[in-house]
């Protein structure tokens, strides 16, 4: 007994902390899942417009996020980098079954044009859109776009990082979001496809090598007031709407604003991480924005045709019909997420 209290105090190994979540970067990201709800299934008038703004904001910032995290040790990055490519391009395969079968209900059961739809997919031409630039429109995945564009800039990021390239990827950032704000101006002016700019070439790899910059530039970044951050973001927003609304130049440079208001809200919420603004955006944003934007679309196409069944009145298409969606989507996401929970618990018990 002597020898065992004379003998050294036993050290306790303190064991790194798990990160703490970013409930500020929820709430965003909770405004914008339904920013991009709203793209698809818009509000009438100005207020529409307005909406959709949001969501092309949205994008910017979930690109921006995904960049972020794409900064880090070499050796530690590339398996995280290819782990998330391959849940990924899991979530894609699902989502484009679940796609297909909602296409097929319509086609079968409403348009009775089965057989003519079903002749899209025997043809090269639709693969080849596939890969590039994720044309999905035969089974309205046109947002399936986004999760495609992803995955390919995983692998370039991966390539980057094995070839050990990274490092001049401060230099290539400025040229790149300039070509993003060109080719977006050039869309708009010449009246091309919103597939011109939303591809990995020009949306994700430009959106995400700024968003790892801004991780390369952590500590210079957190020097930045929160209320200068805020500032920029609310005044990057009232120009944006006024563009959006009023139209007042030739040429289109939302894109600048759209930029400066995500980043703007990135920037706040790295500077106040704990800040729950709205706890139901923070918890939707948190655990729930990547299935209600997957699963939205399936929700559009099935309540229009039932709507379409019954013959709805007119305004239920303008005003109802985007709520009805989002909150469709909302609960689709929130059941998804508990029943996976549900899962993790009983293979860890």
């Amino acid at each position: 007994m002597k020898d065992i209290l004379d003998s050294e105090p036993v050290r306790v190994i303190d064991l790194p902390k798990p990160p703490v979540r970013n409930r500020c970067l929820d709430f965003f990201k909770g405004i914008a899942v339904l920013g991009v709800v709203f793209v698809h299934i818009t509000f009438p008038g100005k207020f529409g417009k307005c909406m959709s703004a949001i969501g092309s904001c949205g994008i910017i910032l979930f690109f921006l996020i995904s960049g972020y995290h794409a900064y880090g040790d070499r050796e530690e990055i590339c398996p995280k980098l290819m782990k998330r490519f391959r849940r990924n391009l899991l979530l894609t395969l699902t989502a484009i079954a679940v796609y297909f079968a909602v296409s097929y209900i319509e086609h079968r059961f409403f348009d009775r044009d089965l057989k003519i739809w079903l002749r899209t997919f025997t043809k090269p031409a639709f693969y080849l859109r596939l890969l590039f630039p994720c044309d999905l429109e035969a089974i309205h995945g046109d947002p399936l776009w986004f999760i495609c564009a992803l995955l390919g800039a995983y692998l370039f990021f991966w390539v980057m990082h094995k070839l050990r390239l990274m490092r001049f990827a401060k230099f290539a950032m400025p040229l790149l979001i300039l070509f993003r704000i060109c080719m977006e101006t050039y869309k708009y002016a010449a009246d091309k496809d919103w597939r011109f700019c939303s591809n990995v070439f020009v949306a994700a790899i430009p959106l995400m090598t700024l968003g790892y910059c801004i991780a390369e530039s952590k500590e210079t970044c957190l020097r930045i007031p929160a209320a200068v951050s805020a500032g920029c973001g609310i005044v990057s927003l009232i120009c944006l709407f006024l563009l959006v609304i009023y139209t007042p130049f030739r040429w289109n440079i939302t894109q600048i604003f759209k930029l400066a208001a995500a980043v703007s809200a990135f920037l706040f919420a790295m500077k106040r991480p704990e800040k729950r603004i709205f706890p139901p955006l923070c918890t939707l944003g948190g655990a729930c924005s990547l299935h209600v934007y997957l699963w939205h679309m399936p929700v559009i196409v099935l309540l229009y045709l039932y709507c379409d069944r019954i013959r709805h009145p007119e305004y239920m298409s303008t005003w109802y019909m985007p709520l009805i969606v989002a909150a469709a989507a909302v609960l689709i996401a929130a059941l998804i997420v508990s029943v996976s929970h549900i899962f993790k618990k009983q293979k860890t018990a």
